[in-house]
């Protein structure tokens, strides 16, 4: 077998074996997973294999299915993480970016046919999310302490998850911002950059543009990315301090631009927007329409408007579409094309928002979860009090006053995923500060939940008066039948895909199984291992009683 061409010439090819369902996906995780754990049971502890020996061949199962390497160093991460399914369901999920790269290269993607993303992709998008519905109505959250139970789906609803939740807290933040730098007396500027021509595949008419050299989403964000670091190090190098909010939304064929809010001081107004431009027309600074397009900057009067103002319409079209008529790109209702900007997003792992020069909202958050009466110091209490009333203005000048400066600090554990590593988690706050003594701890987090399926009442089970419980299923299930490197891995070609041992289809019954082991993947995709087990242990457990039942029948 040979590993996958990734070659631009042959995208095609790449597309249509990429194009796989999600329970293909699964299966296909599935299948990886087991001859990673398979082998190092086996040959690599068996036979003393070196490591560097280990880590190139797990390149080359990587390379084989098409995916990246681990992102994190180490042999053992990269073991814990390729022995786990749900890590190869995320890694063979990025594959289809591929496919969508495709759609966008062979004119599905655009204004006359489907903006911003394919309708291939919105459709996978859209199964994903009622999936992950219907899997948030199926669990509760659970107080290790006190034994309290939440629907998990209530804890989704009131976060920043909802939508709704999320575009409020953005606008929140945004006005504060805003009203901080008005006191300051900075002034505010509006910017668009746009990539150059070649990363764009489609005019508006949906004609191909001739100059696109087959730069993805992706590759065009990146592209943005370097360019504004670059600025910010230029401006930070002579003293310029800007400070907001940049938006990225995609044109109507895909490739993303960025809509940006920046503060800065009156007296640097020039200063930064030289800077700015000079960086955005460094590419292909001559190509038609450069000087006029790629660049734009427009100073915010605040007797004519807010600064809010201008950038309310780009945060709830790439949030919900709350409040939008039509879209200015497309023409679409306005939840219409927020629905495809966010399917956009998604697929292409893009982050949409990200504020700059402004301290992270993290201790605001865990400062939140306190009783403000108890907290030691006047500027601590006026700080709680300005997040209780949502007021980020008063939260920067109340820092500003008191010269107060917060460190999340983290708990560690052993990790529930992977052996032999160390999860973090947020466990309280550092803080220094004029009015305190010294350096202060607040612990935000005391409590520890877990997560579990929810448990049906005997009538949602069928059970009536006099029924007999449902039967105990283990909780875990082993096959040690593999032989030593059954897959090849010290030969010459790359291993094959493991065939895994079905049982007998019982009519009926099959669909229960392929639920629950469907269920078992999502918690596990979601985090929740602990669950996930449970889950895929009933879903064994039933499988191989039904498996004896056939065979003591014998086949028919």
């Amino acid at each position: 077998m040979q590993a996958f061409n990734m070659s631009p010439a042959n995208l095609p090819e790449l597309a249509a074996a990429f194009d796989l369902s999600d329970d293909q996906v699964c299966d296909m995780a599935e299948r990886a997973a087991k001859s990673v754990q398979r082998l190092a049971a086996n040959a690599w502890q068996r036979q003393c294999v070196s490591d560097d020996l280990v880590q190139r061949t797990l390149r080359r199962i990587a390379l084989w299915y098409g995916v990246s390497n681990p992102s994190k160093q180490g042999l053992q991460q990269w073991m814990n993480r390729m022995a786990d399914p749900s890590w190869w369901r995320r890694a063979l999920r990025n594959r289809f970016r591929q496919v969508e790269l495709h759609q966008i290269q062979r004119g599905a993607v655009h204004r006359q046919a489907g903006a911003y993303v394919s309708n291939k992709a919105l459709r996978r998008f859209e199964r994903n999310r009622k999936r992950l519905d219907s899997l948030m109505a199926s669990l509760d959250l659970v107080n290790q302490t006190t034994g309290e139970v939440m629907p998990l789906q209530d804890i989704v609803n009131a976060s920043q998850a909802n939508p709704s939740n999320r575009r409020k807290a953005m606008m929140a933040r945004i006005k504060g911002i805003e009203t901080h730098a008005k006191a300051q007396g900075h002034e505010a500027l509006f910017v668009t950059i746009t990539c150059p021509s070649r990363m764009h595949p489609r005019h508006v008419t949906g004609e191909r543009n001739a100059r696109y050299d087959g730069t993805s989403p992706r590759q065009a964000q990146a592209y943005l990315g370097r360019l504004w670091n670059s600025a910010m190090r230029h401006a930070a190098h002579h003293g310029m301090c800007p400070y907001g909010l940049r938006v990225v939304e995609p044109h109507h064929d895909a490739c993303p631009h960025w809509h940006v809010l920046v503060f800065v001081p009156a007296d640097q107004v020039q200063a930064i927007t030289s800077v700015l431009r000079a960086y955005a027309l460094a590419d292909s600074p001559d190509e038609p329409g450069a000087q006029e397009r790629r660049f734009t900057v427009e100073r915010i009067d605040p007797a004519k408007g807010s600064a809010v103002g201008y950038v309310a319409k780009y945060v709830s079209k790439s949030i919900d579409g709350e409040g939008l008529n039509a879209d200015d790109e497309t023409g679409q209702a306005g939840a219409d094309a927020s629905r495809r900007i966010v399917a956009w997003a998604r697929t292409w792992g893009i982050r949409q928002f990200q504020f700059f020069g402004v301290p992270s909202i993290t201790p605001t958050r865990e400062l939140y979860r306190l009783n403000g009466d108890t907290l030691p110091s006047e500027s601590l209490r006026a700080a709680h009090a300005a997040c209780k009333a949502n007021d980020y203005a008063a939260w920067l000048d109340v820092r500003a006053t008191y010269g107060l400066a917060f460190k999340v600090q983290y708990s560690e554990r052993p990790s529930t995923r992977y052996a032999d590593e160390i999860s973090r988690a947020i466990h309280g706050l550092r803080v220094q500060g004029d009015d305190l003594a010294g350096v202060l701890e607040l612990v935000t987090r005391c409590e520890s939940w877990r997560i579990e399926p929810r448990k049906k009442t005997p009538e949602a089970q069928g059970e009536g008066a006099g029924s007999l419980p449902a039967p105990a299923f283990p909780w875990t299930r082993f096959n040690n039948s593999a032989t030593v490197d059954s897959q090849g891995f010290f030969g010459c070609e790359p291993p094959s895909a493991v065939s895994r041992a079905r049982s007998p289809r019982a009519p009926g019954v099959d669909d229960v199984v392929a639920d629950l082991k469907q269920r078992a993947r999502v918690l596990e995709s979601a985090g929740f291992r602990a669950a996930a087990q449970t889950m895929m242990a009933r879903a064994w457990a039933r499988q191989d009683r039904l498996a004896n039942q056939y065979q003591l029948g014998g086949a028919k």
